[in-house]
């Protein structure tokens, strides 16, 4: 699976609360994976201790995010995009707007207009899938039981 599911707008976020759980991201994610997937760009950028993943999304787009061990910091550097924050709750984001998202947070989001979204990580990594495996926790696959 790659590092985000997506699908067209018109078939996300429209479906989940205004505060989703947990496990109603997770069956949307689920039902998003019998969909065709499309690929954000990702721009990888490294400093001395940090590492920046920048992924550029078109409108339309809606993005399932992974689960991060950690406190994350996110910048919205461009766009506008209607996603989980870091209270859980479903809101617009406009560009610029900065915030940190706790630990264990997985965010759903709706690309309004073509967004442009950074995490940045405390790490003397280079390898992205090291950094991948260092800050994200590992999902099983949902399965639904049987009626």
């Amino acid at each position: 699976m790659s590092e985000s599911e997506l699908i067209p707008a018109g078939q996300g976020l429209e479906c989940l609360p205004a505060r989703p759980t947990y496990e109603q991201i997770r069956r949307l994610q689920a039902v998003m994976a019998t969909m065709p997937q499309v690929e954000c760009q990702l721009e990888h950028h490294f400093a001395h201790g940090v590492y920046g993943r920048l992924m550029h999304a078109k409108a339309g787009t809606v993005i399932v995010g992974k689960v991060h061990r950690f406190s994350t910091l996110n910048i919205l550097l461009a766009g506008v995009i209607r996603v989980t924050g870091p209270d859980g709750a479903v809101r617009d984001m406009r560009a610029p707007c900065v915030f940190v998202s706790p630990p264990g947070c997985k965010k759903v989001g709706a690309v309004i207009e073509d967004v442009q979204w950074m995490n940045v990580f405390a790490t003397k990594l280079t390898d992205v899938a090291a950094i991948e495996t260092q800050f994200t926790l590992p999902e099983t696959p949902l399965i639904e039981s049987a009626p």
